[in-house]
């Protein structure tokens, strides 16, 4: 890489770029490398396990997740994922999530405990892999964001209205549909 990673601005609850279907990656080039390394920087930076292109105002079909850095801080394993498609999946959990760009909101959801994902690598090169557990709700999260799909959205109507004011409250923020917030 050329320079070091930047920490790109976080897109916050009542940002529109959150509810938009991403669109494809279409080559990885130098550019799309370094984006990748941003993405990654950032991730670590709000000491989150996954991120989505769209979180940083970025309409593109990419994440980078790491699920074991939630057992090893100090150890960063992050994995980039490029058009990812969720090919299968089965089971049933239920995780409390949290998202980077919905602050200091929690709430329990209900998705599939294992799935099968293919996906781009950065060397262009396309996987087909299982995972289970923290692993595959990561996954799914950050898909969502590429779907336009928030966590909240798979909370039942109860749960919604127990979060509704501070829903309110981050949207206050957005102006002209952008709501964004810079490294702490």
């Amino acid at each position: 890489m050329s320079r070091k990673p930047k920490l790109l601005p976080i897109h916050i609850y009542g940002d529109k770029v959150l509810r938009l279907k991403s669109e494809e990656v279409q080559k990885i080039d130098e550019n799309l490398l370094q984006f990748a390394e941003d993405l990654i920087a950032t991730m670590y930076q709000w000491d989150g396990v996954g991120l989505s292109a769209p979180q940083v105002g970025v309409s593109k079909r990419i994440i980078v997740i790491d699920p074991q850095i939630k057992d090893n801080p100090k150890k960063h394993s992050p994995m980039v994922m490029i058009n990812p498609v969720i090919e299968e999946s089965s089971g049933e959990t239920e995780t409390e999530e949290g998202c980077i760009s919905i602050p200091d909101i929690y709430a329990k959801v209900v998705r599939p405990s294992n799935i099968t994902v293919s996906y781009t690598d950065l060397q262009n090169e396309r996987h087909r892999i299982n995972l289970s557990g923290y692993a595959a709700v990561i996954v799914q999260h950050e898909y969502d964001h590429l779907e336009g799909i928030l966590f909240i959205d798979h909370l039942s109507t109860i749960a919604r209205l127990k979060i509704r004011n501070k829903l309110k409250e981050l949207q206050k923020n957005t102006v002209d549909g952008i709501n964004i917030r810079c490294e702490e």
